[in-house]
């Protein structure tokens, strides 16, 4: 598998360093864990659609993989939610075996991806579920119809998060989802439609 290109950008770099300050090395390994099995059930997917992965970007959007290719809208859709599947299937092992061996890591794990799979099945770009979204709606309409039927999308599950986010804020359940609402909706539009579904997260 030849990679052209591998890019880390500056923000994605402090991010990681304040990670690593503010956690331990057990919580990080339960967070990258979960973010290594869902990229390689993208990878694996496109593998086996028979596309060429054109290279690998990490940045505060997330992950990306680049992709080129000739595939439908189905293929499309199915190399962006292998991500999430393989998470859920990680998550439902991860906690079968904590169950098992009583290991608090492997819950911590299971409950990340779990978490991490259903966040990135939303509709809403950057996320894999907007990407779906895009690839199985531009069969059905133009692509700029697409295009705002997603961000249309995107906005509503941003603003909703952001809503939900606010009231458990002030019930004492932390800022977890407020910050994902936010960051949800930073990006929201700014996607070029999930570079014309030739890119995932």
């Amino acid at each position: 598998m030849k990679i052209e290109r591998f890019e880390v950008g500056s923000a994605a770099i402090l991010l990681a360093a304040l990670i690593y300050f503010i956690a331990d090395l057990d919580k990080i390994l339960a967070l990258l864990v979960p973010v290594f099995v869902h990229e390689l059930g993208h990878i694996l997917m496109l593998r086996f659609l028979g596309l060429r992965i054109s290279g690998f970007r990490v940045e505060l959007k997330g992950f990306c993989i680049g992709y080129c290719g000739c595939t439908g809208a189905v293929g499309h859709a199915l190399a962006a939610a292998a991500g999430p599947m393989f998470g859920l299937i990680y998550a439902m092992a991860a906690s079968v075996l904590a169950s098992s061996l009583g290991s608090s890591w492997l819950e911590l794990s299971a409950g990340i991806s779990l978490i991490l799979s259903f966040f990135n099945l939303l509709p809403a770009l950057p996320l894999d579920g907007g990407r779906m979204l895009y690839a199985l709606a531009c069969p059905f309409m133009r692509e700029p119809a697409a295009g705002k039927l997603v961000k249309i999308s995107g906005l509503a599950v941003g603003i909703a998060l952001l809503a939900l986010g606010t009231y458990l804020m002030f019930n004492g359940y932390g800022l977890a989802m407020e910050l994902a609402a936010i960051w949800l909706l930073a990006y929201t539009g700014t996607d070029r439609e999930g570079q014309k579904c030739r890119e995932m997260i």
